[in-house]
């Protein structure tokens, strides 16, 4: 078990007093010989095994925490609704970790920046910020903020800012979000580790998008994310959006077909399936959905350079869906989709919100990593996970 570096006795949706992680977790590299890995899904090269909770706790406050790892061997990652490592409630801030969940000594988190230093809202009252993804390279760090209506139903508009001093400041175009009218206005960027290292053309970022909502809507105001978009921009000029341009061919094509026109944009993934289908129908303005939930939703894109394979992370909060491709736009295979069941949830088992697969805590197999994942107190699940918390996942790569 890695070494507590300090300790905090307070949790929750609260400000946090002091800017440490705590660990709770066993040092975990190559898959286990005793995970148990289910049958192969159809099409898919991968299988896979997730942790039931959480086994590493940041003792931090806040929930989304999208990552990228930067040139200075840290993590950056962003929260909303929260005072992350910090003391002070922000609906989005940035935070700086270092360390491993598999080292004895733990991980060490502090908060940078928030509010109003790191974005602004456009759409006004009835709408917050929210950090969508976060984008390492060449010692620059950038970061999709989102506007996200107050019940969660409606993702207008998004931008943007970016950071020359490792999180600290940050800058952006002031007079007009990036993207506007729901159409890609929930980004997040591939994440090719270390400052990008990885990357398939350094000159290039790739970001991933939805259109109208950051997940099921819930109450339908706005159409449910059915389809994920990808989009590619030149690293030198990432915050202008004329430079980007949209995939515009179909999903696994030899040769990307690219666009810069955004109404012109094709889907990489189309998925329809619903997730705990039922009768009844959500109420205007409901914040957390119990049924009919589809599939695709904000999460975060990892390459795995060792396998040659993306995966993508997505959830309906209820379920955790994984899916794998060869190249960023495809074609991508659903190969895990686990159901923690209706709430209520324990503390043994439980899904969440958010997913992500931070490059830094991949193992250099690449079989082991960790996901990223909340649970809102403001859902009725029974419990809640509402820091930066990890829970082990395992794959085993077939053939």
């Amino acid at each position: 078990m890695p070494a507590l570096r300090s300790s905090r006795t307070h949790f929750g949706t609260a400000a946090v007093a002091a800017s440490v992680l705590v660990l709770s977790a066993c040092a975990q590299s190559s898959p286990d010989p005793d995970v148990a890995f289910g049958d192969a899904l159809p099409g898919a090269s991968l299988r896979a095994s997730v942790g039931d909770a959480v086994t590493v706790v940041g003792v931090s406050d806040g929930d989304l925490w999208p990552s990228c790892w930067s040139d200075d061997d840290a993590l950056y990652a962003a929260n909303g609704d929260g005072a992350g490592f910090g003391n002070e409630f922000f609906d989005i801030a940035v935070n700086r970790i270092t360390g491993s969940p598999t080292d004895a000594n733990g991980l060490e988190g502090e908060f940078l920046a928030g509010g109003d230093g790191v974005g602004q809202v456009w759409w006004g009252e009835g709408f917050t910020r929210k950090p969508t993804g976060m984008l390492c390279v060449a010692g620059t760090i950038y970061l999709a903020v989102q506007d996200l209506k107050l019940d969660f139903n409606e993702a207008p508009a998004a931008t943007i800012a970016r950071s020359d001093d490792h999180g600290k400041t940050w800058t952006w175009e002031a007079s007009a979000p990036m993207f506007d009218d729901g159409v890609f206005t929930t980004v997040w960027f591939a994440d090719y580790g270390r400052d990008a290292e990885h990357a398939p053309d350094p000159a290039y970022a790739y970001a991933y998008g939805l259109d109208g909502n950051w997940r099921d809507s819930f109450d339908d105001s706005v159409a449910d994310p059915t389809e994920l978009f990808l989009a590619r921009v030149p690293v030198e000029s990432v915050q202008d959006a004329s430079t980007w341009r949209f995939y515009a061919g179909e999903p696994g094509d030899a040769e990307p077909t690219w666009t810069d026109d955004i109404a012109a944009k094709r889907p990489v993934l189309i998925d329809e399936r619903v997730q705990h289908p039922g009768d009844g129908d959500a109420e205007d303005g409901q914040t957390v959905g119990a049924q009919n939930l589809t599939v695709i939703s904000q999460g975060g894109v990892t390459y795995l350079p060792k396998l040659d394979r993306y995966v993508y992370a997505s959830w309906t909060e209820l379920t955790f869906e994984f899916y794998e491709a060869p190249a960023p736009w495809g074609p991508w295979t659903l190969f895990l989709s686990e159901d923690f069941g209706p709430y209520p949830w324990t503390d043994d088992r439980y899904g969440g919100y958010g997913t992500t697969i931070p490059s830094k805590f991949v193992s250099d197999d690449n079989l082991s990593m960790w996901v990223q994942s909340n649970v809102c107190p403001c859902a009725p699940a029974g419990m809640s996970s509402y820091w930066f918390g990890l829970r082990s996942l395992h794959l085993s790569q077939e053939g």
